[in-house]
């Protein structure tokens, strides 16, 4: 299933939400209508938290099927918050934006650039996967651009295809290129999706909410 919705009167679901296959992550005080959408098209258990007192959840955390991480800037009430069967690492980084800075399915993650050796060991051990680093040309923040599954991905539209097959081969998984929101390569802020379904910002076209439908075998 896949729809388009708003959050906070923004297209841009991915920076303030953040999903897998078993929870999803919003902000607190979010429209019960929307809540009610993202239950029934993703098929998890959605789960209100701040961080850092923070709307910006998908923008401040990642996670997959192994485990999640998140920003140094959350306190210990917000933790108290969590589901208790999920396994979290608070990484201490000046790149603490780890759902702009991070794309990561079971298999694999690629990384910003600049983040140092300790912080890539830390990130392996969170999500239990290997790490590569890597940008979509002068895109440092790939998790903000790029968007994974379990079952797919959609990458900015500008890189080669030899890039994509690279990226394809590093995640063990197919990709398309793509944009959300009316021509934005932000497609991870714009989107949130599981194997189940995805919702849309809703300036998406209809065109780019079927390329995103068929990227993620929805």
């Amino acid at each position: 299933m896949i729809q388009k919705a708003r959050i906070f009167n923004s297209p841009f679901l991915g920076i303030y939400i953040r999903t897998w296959e078993k929870y999803t992550f919003v902000p607190k005080s979010i429209d019960p209508e929307l809540v009610k959408m993202i239950r029934e098209t993703l098929e998890t258990e959605v789960v209100e938290i701040s961080l850092g007192n923070s709307t910006v959840l998908g923008s401040l955390m990642i996670m997959n099927s192994q485990g999640a991480i998140l920003t140094n800037l959350v306190d210990a009430e917000e933790l108290k918050a969590l589901p208790k069967d999920l396994r979290y690492t608070v990484i201490d980084s000046n790149l603490n934006a780890f759902g702009n800075n991070i794309l990561a399915n079971d298999k694999a993650a690629i990384v910003h650039e600049d983040y140092g050796r300790n912080t890539i060991k830390e990130i392996e051990d969170a999500l239990s996967v290997e790490v590569v680093k890597l940008s979509f040309h002068d895109i440092k923040t790939i998790g903000s651009s790029g968007l994974i599954t379990t079952k797919g991905l959609i990458l900015p539209p500008f890189l080669e295809d030899d890039e994509v097959h690279e990226i394809e081969s590093i995640f063990g998984t197919k990709a398309k290129v793509g944009t959300a929101n009316f021509g934005s390569v932000y497609v991870g802020a714009s989107v949130i999706a599981n194997s189940k379904g995805a919702l849309v910002g809703e300036d998406s076209t209809p065109i780019e909410v079927l390329n995103i439908e068929e990227a993620l075998d929805l």
